[in-house]
């Protein structure tokens, strides 16, 4: 009896085993299969995971092929870019060489003018002292000629009323002595004196006219030389101030400009004095 329920507990614990492993291997299934989904799963994922590699490599190495590209491009613009410069600044050295050779010169060309310009604003300081100094000098002589030209013409003012008061006398004489004249021409065709008497009176009267005439043109003579005179020393005097102040154009402009108008004077004196010859009165004499 003992061996049989030893027999059914060996059964009952075999049964109970097959059902555990029954179990387990349902469970190992089970694993299996999920283990396969899971595998089938990596497997794609792998697969797709390659493919997106592949993908990827190929578009790295497009990537590089471009960025080679790229970079060649760029150094090769960056080779043109070095050589442009380099010609722009050997072209810019070769300018600023040329522009310093010319401002050398030019600087050594405004030295010497300045150099130039120096000496010759000395020599035109030196020539300004010589012709203020002249200047001064020929102001002095100018007053000094005005004040003797101003005595000339008082004189010659003199000389002219002295002369106009001699001709009107000289004429009232000479009217007096035609009168006188006359009436001795009277006193002869009346019989009232001798014939000698008469002609010596008349050649007396006569002589006379002809002192008289012969006074007055010297006296003429005597003025006209005094205005020639007095014109030649004018110009004479402004032709050595004009001559010893040439850096003065003004003072030699209004000095000329004074001796033109003292010139035209004269000769206006001169052409009156002319016109006013001497008196050229009719002389009677006895028979006529």
């Amino acid at each position: 009896m003992y061996s049989d329920v030893s027999l059914e507990e060996d059964v009952l614990d075999l049964n109970h085993k097959v059902q555990m492993l029954q179990q387990q291997v349902s469970c190992l299934a089970d694993n299996q299969t999920n283990t396969d989904d899971r595998y089938t799963r990596a497997k794609q994922d792998s697969a797709a995971l390659q493919a997106r590699v592949h993908m990827l490599e190929e578009q790295l190495r497009e990537a590089e092929l471009r960025a080679e590209e790229r970079l060649e491009e760029e150094q090769r613009r960056n080779r043109e870019l070095m050589v442009r410069v380099e010609r722009e600044k050997q072209l810019q050295i070769e300018n600023c060489n040329i522009r310093l050779q010319t401002l050398e010169l030019e600087g050594a060309s405004m030295r010497d003018e300045t150099s130039r310009l120096r000496s010759q604003v000395e020599r035109l300081r030196y020539e300004k002292a010589m012709v203020e100094e002249k200047l001064g000098e020929a102001e002095i002589k100018i007053a000094s000629f005005q004040v003797e030209n101003k005595e000339l013409r008082e004189l010659e003012r003199r000389i002219r009323e002295d002369t106009s008061r001699d001709r009107k006398a000289d004429v009232q004489l000479v009217e007096e002595m035609s009168r006188e004249l006359e009436q001795l021409k009277a006193e002869r065709g009346a019989g009232t004196c001798d014939d000698l008497n008469l002609t010596s009176r008349v050649q007396e009267l006569q002589s006379q006219i002809d002192s008289l005439r012969h006074q007055n043109k010297s006296l003429q003579e005597a003025n006209e030389e005094l205005q020639a005179q007095m014109l030649t020393r004018s110009v004479e005097e402004g032709r050595n101030l004009l001559t010893g102040v040439n850096a003065s154009h003004s003072l030699a402009a209004e000095f000329e400009a004074m001796s033109q108008s003292e010139l035209r004077d004269a000769q206006d004196e001169v052409a009156l004095e002319k016109v006013g010859s001497p008196l050229s009165l009719p002389l009677l004499l006895p028979g006529d």
